[in-house]
């Protein structure tokens, strides 16, 4: 684990998640020189108080990156908080709904610039939504979303 204490300033959790999903890809052939695989490793930003405010594993940057042609992101809320998933993989925790909902949005925007097939699925103590992105209706038919 390595920490920076210098750090940097976003305006906001957006700019901060093009910030990181820029920084792993530059990252990823530095412990790839190392010889470490950088499925392993995760980037964490936290805010200026030092909790975490999303988690970025490298293994979800290079999932996107690979040749994947869906995935599900799942967001679960309570009055404690939202929980983001990938995949069932654990991917960012925010105390509020609207900024884990932009998180996931600009990360289905992504994979959608690529033509790839999402879907969302929200849960709180009420509901259950569910949500696909316009690639969804594009995908190849027997493309199964679990």
């Amino acid at each position: 684990m390595s920490y920076d204490d210098l750090g940097l300033d976003y305006p906001d959790v957006e700019t901060a998640w093009r910030a990181v999903a820029q920084a792993a890809q530059n990252l990823k052939h530095v412990f790839a020189a190392r010889g470490h695989d950088p499925r392993d490793y995760a980037i964490e930003v936290e805010d200026d108080t030092g909790e975490v405010v999303f988690r970025l594993p490298f293994s979800e940057h290079l999932r996107s990156s690979l040749s994947q042609s869906h995935a599900t992101y799942k967001l679960v809320g309570s009055h404690l908080g939202w929980l983001i998933y990938r995949d069932d993989e654990f991917v960012a925790g925010f105390a509020q709904r609207l900024p884990a909902e932009l998180l996931v949005w600009k990360m289905v925007e992504t994979r959608c610039a690529e033509h790839k097939a999402s879907q969302v699925l929200v849960e709180d103590e009420l509901v259950c939504e569910k949500h696909l992105c316009r690639c969804f209706k594009e995908a190849p038919s027997g493309t199964l979303l679990s």
